[in-house]
């Protein structure tokens, strides 16, 4: 379990996020025919698998529940408190309204309060940011999935003191498992007959990505079963998750794509120590967006060279990540006497 290669794996994943948002929002037409190479979903989706072998890791290893959710919430509440208050700050620079507008506006209040409590979906935009045409207003789109974490997380010891009765665990694994797909695939049914969006946006929530931390999970309690045959279970793993892209279907993927991410995360002992100078995977996931539409709204790319200004972005995200981690994310970890990030 120590000698993997985890953080390596979540970097490369937000990296692959960043550049997926950073092609996507720029709308830069020689960047276009790159954007099927970094698929932001299938990178979320990497996330869930992973974090549902390190999560139970985490809650099975911790003494007590209050320490359990001192490590998480030090973990995740820091950094992702900073980015929703600073960027409401930052942006009344940008905000077509006055200070005073701005400040006193109830839209802010009701961002501040929806985006603090991991319901960005009630209010993502700031008011008078980001109205440049072909651009959308809401200022950080990558902040949904923590909700959906943030949800799994409070779930967990409950999923896990059930799974711990069973004798069989796979059985009750693979009923979450099929119970999560078909939660998923009946939602986005019923949002395609009936033209309501509010099905798709309930098909992404916890119960429709479950599938995918039910594999991480799995994998924790089998991992042993899994190491000893991971050279076979990788070559059905790939030619399952080729099938089903082939097909567009999301049956079998999360079984899939958990053999292949877990495959590698066990492979490769060069990358073990990957993070020694910083873990900032979840740094350059959560400030992003915010980067990439400023750049985008102030017309850095019609006014420069865009390879030069989505370079500089890029770097720009690295560098806040890696501050973000030395001067906040660390030291809150620190107190929980728990830098390894589980």
């Amino acid at each position: 379990m120590k000698q993997n290669n985890f953080n390596f794996l979540r970097f490369y994943f937000a990296f692959i996020v960043v550049v997926g948002h950073l092609i996507g929002i720029s709308k830069v037409g020689i960047f276009q025919p790159y954007l099927k190479y970094f698929n932001t979903y299938i990178s979320v989706t990497a996330f869930f698998c992973i974090s549902g072998f390190l999560i139970t890791n985490s809650y099975l290893n911790t003494s007590s529940l209050k320490n359990y959710l001192k490590k998480r919430a030090a973990r995740l509440l820091p950094a992702y408190i900073f980015v929703v208050i600073i960027s409401s700050l930052f942006l009344s620079l940008l905000s077509r309204y006055s200070f005073a507008d701005y400040f006193t506006h109830p839209q802010l209040f009701k961002y501040l309060g929806a985006n603090l409590s991991f319901l960005n979906f009630i209010q993502p935009c700031l008011p008078g940011v980001f109205l440049r045409d072909g651009l959308s207003c809401d200022v950080n789109g990558a902040l949904w999935t923590l909700k959906i974490e943030v949800s799994f997380y409070l779930t967990i010891p409950i999923l896990l003191y059930v799974i711990s009765k069973v004798r069989r665990k796979y059985i009750l694994l693979i009923a979450i498992y099929l119970l999560s797909v078909l939660y998923k695939y009946s939602l986005e049914h019923l949002s395609e007959i009936t033209g309501n969006g509010l099905y798709l946006m309930l098909s992404r929530q916890l119960p429709g990505f479950l599938s995918y931390f039910a594999c991480g999970i799995a994998l924790y309690y089998y991992q042993e079963f899994f190491l000893r045959n991971k050279k076979w279970l990788l070559i059905l793993g790939f030619l399952v998750y080729v099938f089903e892209v082939k097909m567009g279907l999301e049956i079998l993927t999360p079984v899939a794509l958990s053999i292949i991410i877990f495959t590698f995360a066990f492979s490769f002992e060069k990358l073990n120590s990957f993070a020694k100078h910083g873990d900032i995977s979840y740094g350059i996931y959560i400030y992003h967006c915010g980067i990439i539409k400023v750049a985008v709204d102030l017309g850095f790319f019609e006014k420069y060279n865009p390879i030069i200004v989505a370079l500089a972005i890029i770097i720009l995200v690295i560098l806040a990540g890696f501050t973000s981690w030395h001067l906040l994310e660390k030291r809150f970890l620190k107190k929980t006497h728990s830098i390894r990030i589980e």
